[in-house]
């Protein structure tokens, strides 16, 4: 058993060291928001193998929620949430997707904004395997 749980670490190793790293993925975040009361969000952000090697990302998103910020830098707490992540309750599961040289993934998610958001400019992002990937903006 020690032998084969050896072998295992030096495979996922040797997987590892030939696959693209995060360095060679591009983030993109696009947001369409209705006009309309109630305001709802559509989110879609691409990552994209900007790499020559194979590599893998995690497409579980379960607790990254879109937030709406009131600086365009995205920065600190967001003012609203898509959902509230401290109350959903997400297993830690990893749920990779391979992404060969030029294959890109959709994330998508929705919301709806509250009428009781204040009026003013707000900054969307979602934070996609440990980057804040801006996702448009709108006025309410």
């Amino acid at each position: 058993m020690t032998r084969f749980v050896g072998l295992l670490l030096l495979a996922s190793l040797a997987a590892c060291s030939s696959s693209t790293g995060p360095e060679h993925l591009s983030f993109e975040g696009k947001s369409t928001v209705s006009p309309a009361v109630p305001m709802d969000v559509q989110t879609v952000v691409t990552v994209r193998n900007r790499g020559d090697k194979t590599t893998q990302i995690n497409t579980n998103i379960c607790g990254h929620p879109i937030g709406a910020f009131t600086t365009p830098e995205r920065n600190g707490n967001p003012v609203w949430q898509s959902y509230d992540p401290t109350i959903i309750l997400c297993f830690g599961a990893v749920i990779l997707a391979t992404l060969a040289p030029g294959d890109y993934y959709d994330f998508r998610l929705t919301g709806t904004i509250p009428p009781t958001l204040p009026s003013g400019v707000y900054y969307l992002a979602v934070d996609i395997n440990g980057k804040r990937v801006p996702a448009g903006q709108f006025s309410k």
